[in-house]
């Protein structure tokens, strides 16, 4: 799983987002990239001014100022949907009650 943080160096929410995504990540695998919007014009006339933008194996999820509890749930959220992330997550359920 990916997660990719669209963002601009002198933007003080992003870096607050990026911070949150690496407290997250502690707790919750993924690989974690940020990308600076200025630096490719295409991506700059894409996202303009609505950073930061959270894209969860390149797809959009989250926007604006974004809190932990919310980066949680669409992970989770998005692994949920992953056929065998449903499977394991039975099988874990099933050895923990015993």
């Amino acid at each position: 799983m990916r997660i990719t943080i669209m963002s601009r160096p002198e933007c003080h929410l992003c870096h607050v987002v990026a911070r949150v995504a690496a407290q997250v990540q502690e707790d919750l695998a993924f690989q974690l990239t940020i990308v600076e919007i200025d630096r490719d014009e295409q991506l700059r006339q894409q996202y303009g001014d609505r950073i930061p933008v959270v894209l969860l194996d390149n797809r959009e999820i989250l926007s604006g100022k974004i809190t932990g509890g919310e980066l949680r749930k669409a992970i989770k959220k998005a692994r949920w949907r992953d056929p065998i992330s449903r499977i394991l997550s039975r099988v874990k359920l099933t050895l923990t009650r015993g």
